[in-house]
């Protein structure tokens, strides 16, 4: 049987665990109860997440044209970053957070600096960003990963 130590009220408990047989034999390799990082196939990676994002702005926003009043472009803004949320759900990236941030402008030329702050793990937390452009409007589409302990 294999000891495993808890910590309960400060102090240090011993207990012990058997295996599925319930003879306490390890027939099985040891296993992890939680994982600290994803594995490699498991992971958000970037360049496949940007070619989605790219898909789904050229397929909501080919014919579309701003308009400065009323709630259409918020509407075009939800209805993209649903649609990103969506296709990024259908990866096969288990225990991920998605946030989806969509912004639409008008295309008259004026300059936009965007920027974003947070705290996260470099090592498992990504973002893809993706950048849209017609005659009409522009959009710029940023999607999180961020990786659940």
């Amino acid at each position: 049987s294999r000891k495993i130590f808890f910590l309960k009220g400060g102090t240090p408990q011993r207990r012990e665990t058997m295996n599925e047989a319930g003879d306490g034999s390890d027939s099985k390799k040891d296993s992890v109860p939680y994982q600290i990082r994803p594995p490699f196939k498991r992971m958000f990676k970037p360049n496949q997440v940007k070619t989605l994002i790219r898909q789904v702005l050229e397929e909501e926003l080919k014919d579309k044209s701003y308009e400065p009043v009323g709630e259409a472009n918020a509407k075009i803004t939800r209805n993209v970053a649903q649609a990103v949320k969506k296709r990024l759900k259908e990866l096969p990236m288990d225990r991920y957070k998605i946030c989806v941030q969509v912004v639409i402008g008008e295309n008259k030329g004026a300059g936009v600096r965007m920027g974003c702050r947070c705290f996260w793990d470099a090592q498992t937390d990504r973002l893809a960003k993706e950048e849209y452009s017609n005659d009409e409007l522009w959009a710029v589409c940023i999607a999180f990963g961020v990786y659940l302990y």
